[in-house]
């Protein structure tokens, strides 16, 4: 790849930032092999936004929103269901990893080198792999069956 250029589904971050850009999509949840140990078989869509923004400092940075529903299996009663996600983080934007060290010593938010093209959908699947449960569970009870 040359540089500068930037492959299908990259962006480059520090621009999206400074022109308050925004990018949206959805994953199809069974075609992640990222998330493929953590969910369960069968259908799940996750609707995605990523937002360029500055933080309370000016700083550049993104807001990436995802909403919707993932495959998991009750660790309790061992029956899939669908877990209502919703998560929204703010990363600010590094231009080098010294300068990421020194945002992480100073900032509550998230820090992301932004010295390459991002990948919207890594992006997104690290936001659900932190969102979803170790051990997911239903919200109620299991039912017949269900143990506690």
């Amino acid at each position: 790849m040359k540089a500068g250029s930037i492959k299908a589904g990259t962006f480059d971050a520090l621009r999206l930032a400074r022109d308050r850009g925004i990018l949206t999509g959805s994953l199809d949840v069974e075609m992640s092999e990222r998330l493929e140990d953590r969910t369960a078989p069968g259908p799940g869509t996750v609707a995605w936004r990523i937002e360029g923004t500055a933080d309370e400092l000016g700083r550049p940075a993104i807001a990436i929103d995802i909403e919707g529903a993932v495959p998991v299996t009750c660790q309790r009663c061992l029956s899939d269901f669908a877990l209502a996600v919703e998560r929204r983080t703010v990363a600010v934007l590094a231009r080098s990893e010294k300068e990421a060290d020194e945002l992480d010593a100073s900032s509550d938010h998230e820090v992301v080198v932004a010295d390459h093209p991002l990948d919207a959908v890594e992006l997104v699947e690290d936001e659900l792999l932190l969102s979803l449960p170790y051990a997911p569970m239903h919200d109620t009870d299991c039912g017949e069956g269900g143990e506690r």
